[in-house]
């Protein structure tokens, strides 16, 4: 993002959640044992190992996330997202972090339109910079369950 006096911070769930860490990265390693041995090919076993680690990566690896004056962005090994203020139709909170979403209403589509921004200690430094940037209407979206 061009804007350098925006809020930038990383956030890395593997640190945040160790044990959690310690059981995706036994499954991932006993995926590729099983697919090595059931296959009886060692490049298998090594592609599948990179298949698994490949999927949840933004799980194991830190992901960067900026509020700029042009929109959101989440950057990882893997991706690149950006959504432009202008195309934020809804704010979705709870209580880890804040959905940006393109969509208007709920839809089966939200896992992949729109960024999830994991809050790293600074929830009111984030919610006000999206207020600041975004419609009445789209900050409106909560959706949180009551309580």
């Amino acid at each position: 993002m061009s804007d350098p006096a925006g809020l930038h911070w990383t956030v890395h769930l593997a640190r945040r959640y160790p044990a959690r860490t310690a059981f995706a990265v036994a499954i991932v390693l006993a995926g590729a044992a099983i697919a090595g041995i059931g296959f009886a090919s060692l490049f298998l076993g090594a592609l599948a190992a990179v298949l698994l680690f490949a999927s949840i990566a933004d799980y194991l690896l830190p992901v960067r996330y900026a509020l700029g004056a042009e929109g959101a962005s989440a950057r990882g090994l893997w991706h690149r997202r950006h959504l432009a203020w202008s195309q934020v139709r809804r704010v979705i909170r709870d209580e880890l972090g804040v959905k940006l979403s393109p969509l208007p209403r709920p839809s089966r589509l939200e896992a992949y339109r729109g960024i999830y921004l994991w809050f790293a200690g600074n929830e009111a430094e984030v919610m006000a910079t999206i207020a600041r940037h975004t419609t009445a209407e789209a900050a409106g979206g909560d959706d949180r369950p009551p309580g």
